[in-house]
């Protein structure tokens, strides 16, 4: 199976068992959001309980389709544009895509300033968590 400048061809992402999750941390924030095809989970403060809902098929599906225009096994390698969070001057942020065995991790950005290569995914994962809460 051939693989797309993206990283993986459509058929590659297994849409059943890729999970995301996103994190911003720092002094004043706290956000961990978790999203698989069955449920999105937020938790929005340190030692607080996590809100949970069903994940319904067209965020689903919009969720897949920008995760789908990003080289997956690239992120770990992905430069910050700012890194204002070394300072405390922004929110230290991560994102984590699980598949399967695999889990490609991001080195700390800004959060609200990530990769451009992953921009477009952080911000629908951020979307679709803000209408959870």
């Amino acid at each position: 199976m051939a693989l797309t400048n993206y990283g993986y061809s459509q058929s590659k992402i297994n849409k059943d068992s890729v999970s995301v999750e996103y994190s911003a941390i720092s002094r004043g924030i706290f956000k961990k959001i978790k999203i698989n095809k069955k449920t999105i989970s937020v938790v929005n403060s340190r030692g607080g309980s996590a809100i949970i809902k069903s994940s319904s098929n067209s965020n689903w599906e919009t969720l897949i389709n920008e995760l789908k225009a990003v080289q997956v096994t690239n992120i770990p390698n992905l430069e910050a544009p700012s890194k204002s969070f070394q300072f405390d001057g922004a929110a230290i942020a991560h994102l984590k895509i699980i598949q399967n065995s695999n889990t490609y991790e991001s080195m700390p950005f800004d959060h609200g300033n990530p990769p451009a290569e992953i921009a477009t995914l952080v911000k629908e994962i951020l979307s679709i968590a803000e209408n959870i809460e």
